[in-house]
This record gives C-alpha cells, sequence and structure tokens, in this order.
C-alpha cells in the first residue's frame, strides 16, 4: 500500500512540473493602457520608434495597427501615445496621434 502512494505521490509532483504560468508571445501582460504627450523624435529602426516623453527619450515599438499613424507624422511634432508594457518589459505602441 505505502509503495502505491509514493508512486501515486511521485506522478502528481511530476504532473505538476509541467504547468507553467508564461503567457502566450504577443499577449499583453495585463498592464494598463498608459498616455502621455510627449515630442515625436523619429523612426529608430523599422519597427520603433522614439518619443522625447517627461524630457526623456523613450523607444516604443510599432504594431501593424499603429504603424499608419506614425507615417503621418513629422520629426519635432507634439504627439499623444498610448501603449501598454508587454510580458517582455517593451513598451507597445497602441495609437500615436498629434497633440491638440
Amino acid at each position: 500500500m505505502k509503495k502505491i502512494f509514493g508512486c501515486l505521490f511521485f506522478i502528481l509532483l511530476l504532473a505538476g512540473c509541467g504547468v507553467t504560468n508564461e503567457k502566450s508571445q504577443g499577449e499583453d501582460a495585463g498592464e494598463k493602457l498608459v498616455t502621455k504627450e510627449g515630442t515625436y523624435v523619429g523612426l529608430a529602426d523599422t519597427h520603433t520608434i522614439e518619443v522625447t516623453v517627461d524630457h526623456e527619450p523613450v523607444s516604443f515599438d510599432i504594431t501593424e495597427e499603429s504603424a499608419d499613424d506614425v507615417k503621418n507624422l513629422n520629426n519635432g511634432e507634439k504627439v499623444t501615445v498610448k501603449y501598454q508594457k508587454n510580458s517582455k518589459g517593451q513598451l507597445v505602441l497602441k495609437d500615436i496621434e498629434p497633440a491638440n
């Protein structure tokens, strides 16, 4: 009887090792949407823009949805950005538009 309980305990222990708490790639980390005003600096590379926010340069990853908004901006233009931090700690641009 002890062998059966021992084996059962060992099997349950191993089964618990396969459980993961990580989020799938591309899934938001559940962070709230942040809105800030700043100055559009320009493209840092093909998928990243830089915006000066609170007197500091900040890089944002652009998505397919936000890429069209970026095309219409000029360097030095005042903008409002909406972004979220993903599970990897990257700032993902959700929306950018000229500031009022």
